[in-house]
């Protein structure tokens, strides 16, 4: 290596273990670990940061998620909806009636889209609603999970004090390919592990929708999360939610707390981080 080399890659290095010691220096301490994830806090709990590796994709809120055709209590590689029946839990799973609105007039039966492109279809609901809107039994009245990018919370994490209500925002990204994506929570999940979020949120963040009934198309890498609990009292997203104010409202958030380079060292264990530094300087 020349001198001239050597000194520039001196510098680097210089640059990369201050920049590198700087943010982890910002980052919050404290927080717990929710099923091998740890979870950090911002100093005034005004967000919290996490990151992992597991990803689970769900179609709830989208117009075309179900279809009373498709086959009960599997899960084939197709069919009319672009989710299985089974995952919904129709017909005889016990929790039907939280992901498949109920007809008004036979709550026993999941009502059916009466008009519009996916006439015929179920209507599929999501935990974050305005049934003001157009009513309970139309699909505007949720998010579109193909469409909009939202992350579903566990049950255990929703429920605890701090962690966030429906309608809260966050931001996302890809620590392998640096995509991002804006979030919003809207959907409450069961005692499972995090990294569940939108077809729309995966999408963002890899190369293609993927599909919900095998998961194929999942983007691959490991995926850092910020989120802003009591966001949803002040951001100002319309309903139907708008995505450009989505984008705006998150990154408003996001820069305030550090920007990308803060969420992607807060994320991570400092242990994680002080590796991921050594490998990008032996490069």
């Amino acid at each position: 290596m020349s001198t001239v080399r050597r000194l520039l890659a001196t510098a680097l290095s210089c640059c990369l273990f201050s920049s590198t010691s700087a943010i982890a220096q910002s980052c919050p301490a404290g927080g717990f670990d929710y099923m091998g994830v740890p979870i950090a806090f911002s100093p005034d709990h005004a967000a919290y940061y996490f990151a992992t590796d597991h990803k689970l994709v769900d179609a709830d809120g989208a117009p075309n998620a179900y279809h009373p055709a498709d086959v009960p209590n599997t899960c084939p590689e197709t069919g009319r909806g672009i989710d299985c029946l089974a995952a919904a839990g129709y017909p005889d799973g016990s929790w039907w009636q939280t992901v498949l609105v109920a007809d008004p007039a036979d709550p026993t039966r999941p009502a059916i889209q009466q008009d519009g492109p996916y006439k015929g279809f179920f209507v599929s609901m999501t935990s974050l609603r305005n049934t003001a809107f157009a009513g309970p039994a139309s699909t505007a009245s949720y998010v579109d999970a193909a469409a909009i990018p939202y992350i579903v919370l566990p049950a255990p994490i929703y429920r605890t004090d701090g962690m966030g209500e429906m309608g809260d925002i966050g931001f996302a990204t890809n620590l392998d390919t640096g995509q991002t994506t804006p979030f919003v929570i809207a959907d409450e999940g069961p005692v499972e592990r995090l990294g569940e979020a939108s077809v729309a949120f995966w999408h963002a963040l890899g190369v293609q929708a993927p599909n919900p009934r095998n998961g194929e198309g999942l983007p691959d890498g490991r995926i850092a999360y910020v989120v802003f609990p009591g966001s949803a009292k002040d951001a100002k997203i319309g309903w139907p939610i708008d995505k450009a104010a989505l984008a705006r409202e998150a990154r408003t958030r996001l820069d305030a707390v550090g920007g990308l380079a803060a969420l992607r060292s807060c994320a991570q264990p400092k242990t994680e981080i002080a590796s991921a530094s050594a490998v990008r300087l032996s490069k």
